[in-house]
């Protein structure tokens, strides 16, 4: 015998206050890291000879950072081009002005199915003050500070906890006081490496990747810097797209 479900309808009062999730590694962004099949657009595609098949990056629209606080970062991107230019004496170049063009999430896929990471990715213009009616440059840069998925939590956590029982003073190593040598075994978009060689200013962090597409895609299309980065509270790595 078929009986109708019976449909009860509770109120349920809650007094607690609505909590603003500031980490946009928390699975509550999870639908703008993954993004749906209409509002993605595919930046970069090719065919992998190692065995990743086609290997893909598809971007998504990213809801955080508000355009208010764009302004910031652009004023602290000009200062850090300034040092950059001062520091490695490249002649004729002058600071320019930087315009942010928006955020967006990027996702590493395998065949258009598997999902192998995702990243934050900020995209900016930059135009040189000694050429303004010549045409700027546009730059990527991956946010080491996000962590989208959460197994990249739990390895960063793993580790550093493995580290700090073997009695490696990591308090020291995360100041620069003390090097520490990290090697990761595969590099995806590179959000974790990233994200280790910003946080702990003593790392010197080493990858090993057998698709050398990965790493193309990675640095094409997901901002990852196409050259070593020196740890600093101030690292910045800008890639020309």
């Amino acid at each position: 015998m078929w009986h109708r479900a019976r449909l009860i309808s509770t109120r349920q009062l809650c007094t607690a206050t609505r909590r603003r999730i500031n980490d946009e590694g928390d699975w509550f962004y999870s639908s703008e890291w993954w993004g749906t099949g209409t509002d993605g657009h595919t930046v970069f595609r090719s065919t992998s000879d190692k065995g990743n098949g086609i290997v893909s990056v598809l971007a998504y629209p990213s809801s955080r950072p508000s355009e208010v606080e764009w302004g910031e970062t652009e004023k602290w991107l000009e200062r850090r081009y300034a040092e950059e230019i001062h520091k490695n004496n490249f002649k004729g170049e002058v600071g320019g002005g930087f315009s942010i063009i928006g955020y967006q999430w990027r996702t590493l896929h395998f065949n258009d199915e598997t999902r192998q990471s995702a990243v934050k990715v900020m995209a900016a213009y930059h135009r040189q003050q000694s050429q303004p009616s010549a045409a700027g440059s546009i730059f990527l840069m991956q946010q080491p500070h996000c962590l989208a998925v959460p197994y990249l939590k739990s390895m960063v956590s793993a580790g550093l906890a493995t580290i700090a029982s073997c009695n490696n003073d990591l308090v020291d190593a995360i100041y620069g006081k003390k090097t520490i040598r990290i090697l990761c075994i595969g590099h995806g978009g590179g959000s974790l490496p990233l994200f280790l060689a910003t946080k702990i200013q003593g790392a010197v962090v080493d990858i090993v990747e057998i698709d050398p597409l990965v790493i193309s895609a990675s640095i094409r299309a997901m901002g990852f810097p196409s050259f070593s980065v020196m740890n600093s509270p101030w690292s910045a790595c800008l890639v020309k797209a």
